[in-house]
């Protein structure tokens, strides 16, 4: 049955696969993927106490989308906030976008000395003003904004 659960190093392919999908359909798509980078990155997170992978799977348990999250250090303080590097669905899964979004909030909740968590949207991909609806049902407020310049 598809849902939602925590990725392990067999989904680090697949992922890897969804992650290329996802820059290629947004401004990132001119920079030039280091793979290796990205694989070394996605396994860190499985294996760190900081981090969460959380996985979107289909009916084969197969991964069909994710979500890469982090809680760190306030670069002022001892308090920390947790955060996304990366969220990506595929379309025909992202009926379960809101509920990954719930359970990369609840984990972050539940770290230690976490002042709060941040979102955003830096992908340019989707209705920004929809998911910064999500994000708001969420408990989150809107703060500021992105900005890219190509160099």
């Amino acid at each position: 049955m598809s849902g939602i659960r925590i990725g392990d190093i067999p989904d680090v392919k697949a992922i890897e696969a969804l992650g290329l999908e996802l820059l290629a359909n947004s401004v990132y798509s001119k920079v030039k993927p280091d793979n290796v980078k990205f694989k070394q990155t996605v396994a860190s997170l499985m294996g760190s106490k900081k981090g969460i992978v959380l996985v979107v799977v289909d009916d084969q348990d197969q991964p069909q989308g994710f979500l890469l999250g982090i809680v760190d250090d306030l670069f002022f303080s001892q308090e920390r906030y947790g955060t996304d590097l990366a969220v990506y669905v595929r379309e025909g899964y992202r009926h379960h976008a809101a509920k990954l979004l719930k359970q990369f909030v609840a984990w972050a909740k539940s770290k230690p000395k976490v002042a709060h968590i941040a979102m955003g949207v830096s992908s340019g991909i989707g209705d920004i003003d929809r998911v910064g609806r999500i994000y708001e049902r969420l408990g989150m407020s809107r703060v500021g904004g992105i900005y890219v310049m190509e160099n």
